[in-house]
């Protein structure tokens, strides 16, 4: 019995003891901070004809392809319209995926592009989840999306850059304000979004698995 309760204080202490690993070690760096963000897009304007085509756009701030944040796109409605194909000529560095399921960007390359055609419905809008790593240097990473008409030619916005960015975020804080440039994008945020990190994923693997084991333990004691 008195070997029962040594064993039951020494797991109660392993217990702390990793509450207390994760705490020092683990809470600042255990989650990646980002944003998510509902985007609706007006596409009533646009023809229904096939060739309207998206642009999902992410440029490193820093010059040198870090991939130190990433853009995941999903949820996608098209309002009635239906979704075409990538446009390879178009899609370059770090961009995978299609909008029939999850677009995927990183900022591995200075600039990384996704093209896609559809046939413009009521709609288009998806579910944005971007990371906000902010780069050392002053020069944020930036997420932006651009529209054109089947003739190629651009939707006309107020970007002041004149690339005609329906909106821009520039990820210079933790949660970055977004800069939208035409009156046909709707933006609503769901909340805040954290990712664990690597290395507090494996400290947490690593005391429950010590935990497990001492449990086994006593178990075979008792």
């Amino acid at each position: 019995m008195k070997g029962k309760l040594t064993h039951m204080k020494n797991l109660i202490l392993l217990v702390v003891a990793v509450a207390v690993l994760l705490f020092t070690f683990g809470a600042p760096t255990s989650c990646a901070t980002g944003i998510s963000l509902n985007v609706s897009i007006d596409t009533s304007g646009l023809s229904t004809s096939p060739g309207s085509e998206i642009f999902f756009i992410f440029t490193d701030g820093s010059g040198t392809g870090d991939a130190n944040n990433t853009a995941t796109l999903t949820t996608f409605a098209l309002g009635g319209g239906s979704v075409g194909a990538v446009d390879i000529a178009n899609t370059f560095g770090g961009a995978s995926g299609d909008m029939s399921s999850t677009v995927f960007l990183t900022d591995s390359s200075f600039t990384s592009v996704l093209a896609e055609t559809f046939s413009a419905g009521a709609s288009l809008s998806f579910l944005l989840n971007l990371t906000t790593n902010v780069d050392a240097g002053g020069t944020p990473d930036q997420f932006s999306i651009a529209i054109a008409d089947p003739s190629g030619t651009l939707i006309s916005t107020s970007d002041p850059t004149g690339f005609d960015n329906l909106f821009v975020i520039n990820l210079d804080s933790a949660s970055p304000s977004p800069s939208t440039y035409s009156s046909s994008v709707t933006l609503s945020s769901p909340g805040p979004v954290t990712t664990p990190e690597p290395g507090t994923i494996f400290l947490l693997t690593v005391g429950l698995a010590a935990i497990a084991l001492y449990s086994k333990r006593l178990t075979t004691l008792s």
